[in-house]
């Protein structure tokens, strides 16, 4: 009997829980963010696909979604398991889960999530850090006010220097004089700027052009300063020039000062001060201290990549090197206290709370302003991006800091503890949702050392490390295979994921290697490269799935090279797409063509089972009508509850439909030009839509407009195209 996902499936309701998700992921899903990783997908959706995948399509979807299960005969593995979402919800069902990723620092954060722990061995490893090493953290923070009472500095604000290559002066880039002001200026205008002669921190409303600085009579625009977009400027000889040529000239990274800080008064006032004679002279302490153990710091270089080049640009050679001197003594104490961790596992999971707070504490961080989290990580962009203006937060922090360890500790690790313990399911009633508790399985279980201890114990899960192209899983031993492939030219992990692993591999000694870099990588800018990568992953997927059991994934793309990359990989693997649903995204992105106009917010799931060889399918014609006809449905079905869908998202869901159908003319190479072809005539028809009228789907429109201007414009606009390209032909 067919499974449920292969024929109905609940796509807009399971949309509109995972819509909600992702208001607050790191709340309702905090297994998954232990650790930092930056393909995340909404765990209602995983936990859809799975339950869809184990019923039979008589079965109650809802009824079961909100009910305990238990498919204790089922295996589930993920080649591309990343924050460990699929095996975290296969888990909750009661699947026995296995996941796999080339990427040794995805590999150590999901066996800190999955991993079994006492909440009170938990508490109390936290407790002798913050005996043993949290009282050396925060004098380091410690500060006087300008009425003379002790205080502590919760983030100190630096701007960077450069000399000027005409005369040689000091050159404070400033990207503006406005150091900060309230996230949601309307709510609270008030704001903080530098005078640029004597230093003062003065008092403005944040849209400010004009200030008097009280202390010295200097009259200045605090909006602007002293670089501007890639370009800065000399305030002593006027001399204008490009701040990455000037950085050819010098040997390392810039330098920074110490401007101002935000501290909290013994009565838990925030206050904004200039640095004063104690600051200065804790300056120097924490430069002597950083002196002795400079050379402590393994020197492991900054290879160059898409993602790296920016910083070696700025001459940044050698990962510690993106960290104040202050940053780096704060990580030395806190990462040899973590070293004398017992047992293991506990080890990890402080290693991932460590390596996480780095993230927050380092010289790509910035300040978001008052009323919200204050810093801004180093990935908010995911990218590596310089800063002129950083941060230096305080790592161990108060009950009013963001990023630190102590905050963390409670947001990240106790949060993802009680959902370990009691892992809840939203459930909605209009605007409003509840938390269902009791339905799920504990997410507590021993890490199998290989795959034949995980076949002789029910109570462990099986996470691995290395090339998902090849593994030693046996063959016909997975009942399912749900994931969520990389696209072929999006970030890449591996380069960002360094970052971490130069930290983590210090305290759990990994590997000697160090990066995280694999030739066996799936991500590539090349997609002929990318589409080799993507099938050999498939069909080591193929060879360990049972031939009855189905294979699931999520995609979604906006260049034709993204479509017939992943229907090349599905069909040399020896699957056919069977079905395709859209579903909620975890985030918006834009699609290159009218990129401001028509973001996409879906994905597809693609529903795969095994099906003839390329060059060996039924010789029949593709119903271009008939995918249209599905694809109107499908964006009806969401509109009708309220999910907003784009002309980019529409084009997701006809590409999805056309995937099920392209395989029906049974030769590759002509699937292959049909669906670049299509794709481009949707795209050229999408542009034509949007340049004439602006993105009317996206905009509230009446349905009977959308589906008019869409579809049935869409089908005409196709209509004099043959619906099967002749060989080696157009269609």
């Amino acid at each position: 009997m067919a499974r449920l996902i292969e024929s109905d499936f609940p796509f807009p309701e399971l949309s509109l829980i995972a819509e909600r998700e992702s208001w607050r992921k790191e709340v309702y899903r905090p297994l998954y963010y232990l650790h930092k990783w930056w393909a995340r997908r909404l765990g209602a959706v995983f936990r859809g696909i799975l339950l869809g995948a184990c019923l039979q399509e008589s079965e109650d979807f809802w009824q079961r979604y909100y009910s305990k299960n238990c498919f204790a005969d089922t295996v589930v593995f993920d080649p591309f398991m990343g924050s460990g979402v699929t095996l975290g919800e296969a888990i909750k069902l009661g699947c026995r889960a296995a996941g796999r990723d080339v990427n040794p620092v995805a590999w150590l954060s999901v066996r800190a999530a999955l991993s079994s722990y006492s909440f009170e061995e938990v508490l109390s490893e936290y407790r002798r850090l913050e005996r043993d090493v949290a009282p050396r953290l925060r004098r380091r923070f410690e500060t006087t006010t300008s009425a003379g009472d002790i205080a502590t500095v919760l983030y100190y604000f630096l701007v960077k220097v450069v000399p000027c290559p005409k005369c040689d002066g000091q050159i404070d880039l400033f990207r503006t004089r406005v150091f900060s002001q309230n996230a949601v200026p309307k709510k609270d205008p008030s704001a903080r700027s530098v005078c640029p002669e004597c230093g003062a921190i003065n008092p403005i409303l944040f849209n400010a052009q004009s200030v008097k600085c009280p202390d010295c009579a200097t009259a200045y625009n605090p909006q602007v300063g002293n670089i501007e977009g890639p370009r800065a400027r000399c305030n002593h000889c006027g001399v204008d020039f490009r701040l990455v040529d000037r950085m050819r000239d010098l040997s390392g990274p810039l330098s920074f000062r110490r401007y101002a800080k935000l501290l909290l008064t013994p009565n838990g006032e925030k206050k904004y001060e200039a640095l004063n004679d104690g600051d200065r002279e804790l300056e120097r302490e924490v430069a002597a201290e950083y002196a002795k153990i400079v050379d402590s710091f393994p020197n492991v270089r900054i290879a160059p990549g898409h993602n790296t080049n920016q910083v070696l640009k700025h001459n940044y050679r050698y990962w510690h090197e993106l960290f104040s001197d202050r940053q780096l003594v704060c990580a030395k104490d806190l990462m040899e206290a973590i070293r004398g961790t017992e047992p293991e596992g506990l080890k990890l999971l402080f290693a991932c709370l460590f390596s996480g707070v780095l993230e927050f504490n380092n010289l790509f961080t910035s300040f978001k302003g008052e009323g919200t989290g204050a810093v801004r990580h180093m990935f908010a962009h995911h990218v590596l991006k310089p800063e002129v203006m950083p941060l230096e937060a305080n790592m161990w922090g108060t009950t009013k800091s963001s990023g630190a360890f102590s905050s963390l500790f409670d947001s990240r690790v106790k949060r993802a503890l009680g959902y370990k313990s009691d892992p809840f399911e939203l459930r909605l009633n209009g605007k409003k949702s509840r938390k269902v508790r009791g339905i799920n399985r504990k997410v507590e279980m021993r890490i199998a050392r290989d795959f034949r201890e995980f076949a002789g114990r029910p109570d462990t899960a099986y996470v691995s490390v290395g090339d998902s192209s090849c593994v030693d899983l046996p063959d016909d031993c997975v009942d399912l295979v749900v994931t969520d492939p990389p696209f072929f030219d999006n970030v890449h992990y591996s380069e960002l994921a360094d970052f971490f692993y130069y930290w983590l591999n210090q305290i759990i000694e990994v590997s000697a290697d160090t990066t995280t870099r694999s030739p066996k990588e799936v991500q590539d800018t090349d997609v002929a490269l990318f589409a080799s990568k993507l099938t050999g992953v498939f069909a080591e997927c193929r060879r360990v799935l049972r031939i009855d059991g189905l294979f699931v994934f999520t995609y979604h793309h906006s260049r034709y090279e993204g479509w017939t990359a992943v229907h090349r990989a599905i069909r040399d693997a020896g699957f056919a797409c069977v079905q395709s649903y859209p579903i909620k995204a975890e985030m918006s992105v834009s699609m290159p063509l009218q990129q401001a106009k028509s973001p996409i917010h879906l994905d597809l799931i693609l529903v795969c089972k095994a099906g003839p060889k390329k060059d060996q399918g039924p010789d029949s014609e593709v119903d271009i009508p008939k995918a249209l006809c599905e694809a109107k449905d499908q964006v009806a079905s969401l509109r009708s509850v309220g999910i907003r869908v784009s002309l980019g998202d529409a084009k997701v869901v006809v590409m999805g439909r056309l995937l099920c159908e392209a395989h029906a003319i049974g030769n590759l190479e002509e699937e292959e030009r049909f669906l670049a072809e299509v794709e481009r005539e949707i795209d050229s028809y999408v542009s034509d839509v949007i340049g004439a009228q602006g993105d009317i789907l996206y905009k509230e429109k009446p349905r009977e407009a959308v589906q008019l201007t869409l579809f049935e414009g869409m089908e005409d606009y196709l209509a004099n195209k043959r619906t099967r390209p002749a060989a080696g032909g157009r269609h």
